[in-house]
């Protein structure tokens, strides 16, 4: 397995010329475009504050909750107990964006699946922008030389977990909650 994974690892990491046009774009979308996506996500949260539309706004919130816990609970409790070095670090390579922390799994692409996963189940067309944004975060962190290929697919498919049980606690929680307060029965 780990085979496969360093081999894929230098698929995407012989992308990088050190020194090119191409290493701009590793760099840009390795490092920054996470700040564009989030944006773009805020601007979708905003307009649903300005029309007053409480309901997907607070479904953006729960969006964001899910994407919090699973960065900053599930990311780190496992790199609390599973230390993986980063690829430029055990495999003495030079590289093109610097992450001190393990690098299993991608901090980026489990932040980023959580939160496209919850946003799935309101805003489809968002939810796709974010999948996408996501993969390619993740693989030009791997060109960029800080993550193996099973660093971003382990965070794609813990961040897909975690949305999806974040947004479906809260819907079932609210959903009970709400309808006691009508006087019905669930």
């Amino acid at each position: 397995m780990m085979a496969i994974d360093r081999y894929f690892f230098f698929v995407f990491y012989n992308l990088a010329d050190h020194g090119s046009a191409r290493d701009f774009l590793i760099i840009f979308f390795g490092k920054y475009f996470l700040y564009v996506v989030l944006l773009v996500f805020a601007f979708f949260m905003y307009q649903s504050w300005r029309k007053g539309n409480i309901p997907k706004l607070y479904s953006y919130a729960i969006a964001t909750v899910s994407a919090i816990i699973a960065r900053l609970g599930v990311a780190s409790f496992i790199r609390f107990f599973y230390h993986r070095p980063r690829p430029f670090l055990a495999l003495s390579l030079p590289h093109l964006i610097t992450d001190n922390a393990y690098s299993f799994p991608s901090g980026h692409t489990i932040f980023l699946f959580a939160l496209a996963t919850a946003t799935y189940f309101f805003n489809k067309k968002l939810a796709y922008f974010l999948y996408v944004s996501g993969a390619v975060i993740g693989f030009a962190r791997v060109a960029g030389g800080v993550h193996y290929p099973s660093d971003i697919l382990g965070g794609a498919a813990l961040g897909t977990l975690m949305g999806f049980i974040v947004y479906k606690f809260w819907e079932r929680y609210f959903s009970h909650h709400n309808s006691k307060k009508s006087g019905q029965v669930v």
